[in-house]
């Protein structure tokens, strides 16, 4: 009669064998994590360069889909259980064939498997109708793309090629809908002359801007084409 084997010991270090398959596991979980967090940001970064854009204009310069992108970034790491992105930069071509490039200093996925990303320091540029361009940029963003919201904070500026630049404190998307609001203080001014007021709201389905409260615009006459 064989004799019976020991029983392991509930203590004893695990064989290398199966240190190894822990590691092997551990190692794929994390795996796929980054891949799902780099999937969520090709997302995340365009969703919130296009809630930037529409904060100062009446309709979205920004282009829609495109198959052609590339999404590069420094380094990827653990916050605390989450993952952070350092210098995250997505790069691509529109329908039209225009290029665009959007970048932040840093991208942190709130919780784990999570589609809520925290962006610091958003910049957006592209070209559009024939070479002309424009940068949009905010300080901060919080997007939510199961909820489908943005919010945007610290301040958001928008500069074009034809010497126009508008900027307010912070704004609020609803993805979801394509209205974009904002309840501080909006400044613009270009070539023809100057708007401000104290809130705005933004219907992109409409590609129509409503000022409120406190609204003054300046014209001059000599700029502006008959």
């Amino acid at each position: 009669m064989a004799p019976e084997t020991p029983p392991r010991d509930a203590d004893a270090k695990p064989v290398k064998s199966d240190r190894w398959a822990m590691r092997m596991r551990t190692d794929a979980m994390q795996a796929l994590r980054y891949t799902r967090f780099v999937t969520l940001m090709r997302r995340a970064l365009p969703t919130a360069a296009i809630a930037i854009l529409g904060v100062v204009v009446a309709y979205a310069m920004f282009p829609g889909k495109s198959e052609r992108v590339a999404l590069s970034y420094q380094k990827m790491n653990g916050v605390v259980g989450d993952l952070a992105m350092q210098k995250p930069r997505l790069s691509g071509v529109d329908a039209k064939g225009n290029p665009y490039v959007i970048t932040a200093d840093v991208a942190v996925q709130q919780g784990r498997n999570s589609r809520k990303v925290a962006l610091n320091k958003v910049d957006a540029d592209l070209q559009y109708d024939g070479g002309n361009w424009a940068n949009a940029s905010a300080g901060k963003g919080f997007v939510d793309l199961d909820a489908g919201w943005l919010r945007l904070t610290d301040g958001i500026s928008l500069y074009t090629d034809g010497g126009y630049e508008l900027h307010t404190k912070s704004a609020y998307a609803d993805l979801k809908k394509n209205m974009i609001e904002g309840k501080e203080r909006v400044n613009g001014h270009g070539p023809l002359g100057s708007i401000a007021a104290d809130s705005f709201h933004i219907d992109r389905n409409t590609r129509r801007l409503t000022l409120h409260g406190r609204v003054r615009m300046t014209m001059l006459p000599k700029k502006v084409k008959r």
